[in-house]
Formats: structure tokens, sequence, C-alpha cells
């Protein structure tokens, strides 16, 4: 798919959150590493991010022998403190103020919902997608170099949820009625946690719901 971007932006760096296990699926394997349709997950992620942004431009968040054929790779600035700490080094590591952060366990981003949250950034800190009354997917949102400070004070304090850093900072929210427009079934938000899931997706894929 390729995206014309008719609008003047910031550039943009693509982070991919990909130290996380894969435990509670039952196997013992890196989650990015998992099979979905014969392709690990990292990678269905990466066929996502590249209609709207280049590869030199995508930055994994991982252990960096495990991704060695991949140009950027680094490591938790804070190990073991979770996707807090894996956006902070992430941002840490990017070239570019404007960062979007996606899991390695989401194969199923709508590219046009992406692009969408990308010309969308304002004067904001952080675009994130808001669904229904209370969901918000952190995961899957644009965050600014501005979050370096909240989250750093946060990590060396044990104050781990994402959300917590937001009344810091100046937050711009997707809603529905925009979200829709682009990803009607919501499928940039499924990702796979459990052994479900991963059935699940490969439900969908067989079932050509979903593109390749």
């Amino acid at each position: 798919m390729i995206i014309k971007k008719n609008k003047k932006i910031f550039p943009l760096t693509a982070i991919i959150l990909a130290g996380g296990k894969s435990s509670r699926i039952g196997i013992n394997k890196d989650k990015a590493q998992l099979k979905l349709a014969g392709e690990p997950l990292i990678n269905w992620v990466i066929s996502r991010l590249v209609p709207i942004i280049v590869e030199e431009n995508i930055i994994i968040v991982g252990p960096p022998k495990k991704y060695s054929y991949f140009p950027k790779i680094v490591q938790d600035i804070f190990p073991q403190k979770g996707p807090l700490a894996g956006i902070y080094s992430g941002l840490k590591a990017s070239p570019t103020f404007y960062n979007l952060i996606v899991g390695c366990d989401m194969p199923f981003l709508e590219t046009e919902l992406l692009w969408h949250m990308w010309k969308n950034i304002g004067s904001e800190d952080i675009i994130i997608p808001s669904c229904g009354k209370d969901y918000i997917e952190p995961l899957l949102a644009i965050y600014s170099k501005r979050c370096l400070k909240i989250m750093e004070k946060n990590l060396k304090r044990d104050i781990l949820p994402i959300r917590l850093i937001f009344p810091y900072l100046k937050v711009k929210y997707i809603k529905d009625e925009e979200i829709i427009k682009f990803d009607p079934k919501y499928l940039s938000f499924f990702n796979i946690n459990l052994k479900k899931d991963l059935i699940k997706a490969e439900e969908l894929i067989r079932n050509k719901e979903v593109r390749r």
C-alpha cells in the first residue's frame, strides 16, 4: 500500500518493542520470533510499517543477539522494567523528535491509521488511540522526546504504568469516529498474548480477513 503524503509532517521513527517473552502462550521463545502463518511476528509488524516508514528509520528494542540481522537494535537502559523502559530506551536512541511506538505482537497494524496519527501531530507530546470510554493503547502511539524527563523520573522510582506519565504531558486522543474510518474492525489493536490469540490470528489469515 502506498500512502500519499500531501501534508507537511514531522520526521518520524518507528520503534518496535521486542523484549517480551511468550510465557503466557506456553512457548519458551521470544514473542517476536513466534511464527504466524510461517513468518515471525516481528516480520508482520515491519511489513506494516515500511509503506510509510523506510526500514532505516525503524528501531528494535530487544536483545541485540536475537536481531543481529537488523540495522538498528537497542537494549533497555532500565532492564526488567517493562514497556515504559522499552519506550524510554527507544526514544533515547531515536534520531527524531517524534516516534511511533508499536509492540512486536501486533501483526495486523493498519497502515492508513498509522499515517492518520502521524499527520495529526501538532504541538502534542503523545498521540494515542482511545477506544470506547476507557480503553487506550499505549503500545500503538506516537511519543515525543519531551516524554523522556517524566519517564526517567518514574522509572527511577519504579512507577511503571505508562498511563501515569500522561498528567504531565500534552496528549491528543484519536477517537473511535476517526479510527473506524481507517480500521473499522480495530485489527490494529489485535495483539498476541495467549495461545487463543495466536489461533485467532491464524483463523483471520486463513479466512482472508486481513491482508498478508
